[in-house]
């Protein structure tokens, strides 16, 4: 009886978080804009390590920005790359002025990783709002203008949303994954609870950011983006999350699985500094097949019903998230089937994974809640 009510608990749980999640997916109580007289400086940062493969895609979309070229510059700093990533860049900025190269060879304060390069690079940018991306990630050209539209004086950090961009099986799978749960972040801050900024897509005021000490001043954490947010919100900033067309940014899906369960440990690494309702969501979350499998013992037709109903409402998220970034995702009911098998694999794998004895590997760099490896 016992086993019962918990697992009853669990599920019931974990559909009202569908249902919050859903429901403030379309109430916003920070819609407030900022309208600059004129257009501010503003300082892409981009941290390049072994990106031979994705970094011109990434640069071509930094050229495709609209927004006035005296007011906008491009650092990219190269982190000890060991393939042609140095290269390829060199020859995308030949002829273009404000466009950067930083080849960052020492490690800054306490920073490491992508955090190091990003301290690096704040310490040479000019701009009064410093825009974070990554090098698989390809932005729209009014990423800059939209996001800064949230930027009303008491913020100071804003991020948008990412999702992979569509294409083959893997790719489409990967595609509604993001989506999925860069959703899941969006509604929460719709209702006004803290959760955390995207690293691969967010600006931060550069006043705010220096208030923190920058990246060499604070503590290092895997999930860098994090604990950047939560420095600024602890200097008492507000923070902005969005998510529309003009900020959606899209990335490149993941080929191989294992470094899919890598990035997956990665994050769940850094959730162990997430506040206590992220943590909440979390476990919940972790425990919804575990309960799902021990209720189908106890009483298989409650089990296929709460199966149902996650499902609905799962899909009916997923379609209003398509629908707000007007991604072009035109493959069919049976591929949400199919996601929710892709979805349960990955849970389960993800949380095997996490609890083996091996170290994260990122960018051929082995990491743990300490640091670099």
């Amino acid at each position: 009886m016992i086993v019962f009510v918990f697992c009853v608990a669990i599920l019931s749980v974990f559909i009202s978080i569908q249902i919050f999640s859903l429901v403030f997916l379309f109430i916003n109580k920070n819609k407030a804009e900022k309208k600059f007289v004129t257009p501010p400086m503003v300082s892409i940062l981009l941290a390049a390590r072994n990106e031979e493969k994705t970094v011109e895609r990434c640069l071509e979309s930094f050229s495709k920005i609209d927004y006035p070229s005296d007011k906008i510059e491009f650092l990219i700093g190269n982190d000890a790359s060991e393939d042609k990533t140095e290269e390829i860049v060199l020859k995308f900025i030949e002829y273009r002025p404000n466009f950067k190269l930083y080849n960052i060879n020492e490690k800054l304060g306490k920073s490491a990783g992508k955090a190091n390069v990003l301290a690096h690079l704040a310490n040479a940018a000019k701009g009064e709002f410093y825009f974070i991306t990554d090098c698989d990630v390809a932005v729209n050209s009014q990423w800059v203008k939209t996001i800064l539209k949230s930027f009303t004086d008491d913020v100071g950090i804003v991020s948008g949303t990412t999702t992979c961009k569509t294409g083959g099986f893997f790719e489409n799978l990967q595609t509604l994954d993001w989506l999925h749960f860069m959703g899941y972040i969006k509604s929460f801050a719709n209702a006004s609870i803290s959760c955390t900024s995207v690293g691969n897509n967010m600006a931060v005021r550069a006043t705010a950011y220096w208030q923190t000490g920058g990246y060499e001043k604070i503590d290092f954490s895997i999930t860098e983006d994090y604990k950047l947010f939560w420095e600024i919100t602890r200097h008492g900033w507000q923070w902005r999350n969005i998510l529309n067309p003009e900020s959606l940014g899209l990335a490149t899906y993941i080929s191989n699985f294992t470094e899919l369960l890598h990035q997956r440990k990665r994050w769940l690494i850094g959730a162990k500094e997430l506040p206590i309702n992220w943590k909440i969501v979390i476990v919940i979350f972790g425990l919804y097949i575990p309960a799902i499998i021990v209720l189908a013992y106890i009483n298989i037709k409650l089990a296929i019903f709460f199966c149902i109903i996650k499902f609905i409402i799962q899909t009916a998220y997923i379609f209003s998230l398509i629908k707000l970034t007007k991604l072009r995702f035109n493959k069919g009911i049976h591929y949400f089937f199919i996601y929710e098998i892709y979805l349960h694999f990955t849970t389960l794998a993800t949380a095997i994974f996490y609890f083996l004895p091996i170290k994260s590997i990122w960018k051929g760099r082995k990491y743990s809640s300490k640091g670099l490896n």
